[in-house]
């Protein structure tokens, strides 16, 4: 096996098993993932308002990005087809599963029942999240925290996991949109 195939396949591996070992640990918990990772349909209503908040948000983003000079997304080489789509399915999509439901779905679903409270818990989790995106530089960090709030917020005021992770999708497709096309 080349060595761009399995680095692709350990992208999509990785949060893949992520996503599996948590739900596996969470249900022998007896935890339920409705209540305790806030993995319930939201309404129609409230998923759409989330929704154009982010994308307002990442507009704005983008402003803050070109007029400071911050970190931009980086042209992709010229992969392969089939390397492109498990890229795409890797960060587009089940990256950003495994993060909120590790971040905002449990970390966050068990933290904001302690003294720390439900803002506490978003500030907590947004700053260790973002801490995680280390490589990039402070200015960067700045905006990656903030999303950490925008997730955490989303997650306890729209009562469900799912708005958060919509919220990653969508930013983290339209990243790899600037990648794909720079």
């Amino acid at each position: 096996m080349d060595s761009l195939l399995r680095t692709t396949l350990i992208k999509v591996l990785t949060p893949a098993l992520a996503i599996a070992l948590v739900l596996f640990l969470t249900h022998r918990r007896r935890m339920s993932w409705r209540e305790d990772l806030g993995l319930r349909a939201p309404t129609g209503k409230v998923l759409v308002g989330w929704l154009v908040l982010w994308i307002a948000w990442v507009a704005l983003s983008e402003v803050l990005i070109r007029e400071l000079d911050l970190d931009q997304a980086k042209p992709w080489p010229d992969y392969p087809a089939g390397i492109v789509v498990l890229r795409i399915l890797a960060i587009g999509f089940l990256g950003p599963g495994a993060e909120e439901l590790v971040m905002r779905g449990l970390f966050l679903g068990r933290l904001q029942r302690t003294r720390v409270g439900p803002l506490g818990a978003i500030l907590i989790v947004a700053v260790v999240w973002a801490a995680f995106h280390y490589s990039y530089g402070p200015g960067t960090l700045v905006l990656v925290t903030t999303d950490g709030v925008l997730f955490g917020l989303a997650r306890v005021r729209g009562g469900s996991l799912w708005i958060p992770i919509a919220m990653h999708v969508l930013g983290n497709l339209f990243s790899l949109a600037q990648s794909l096309t720079a």
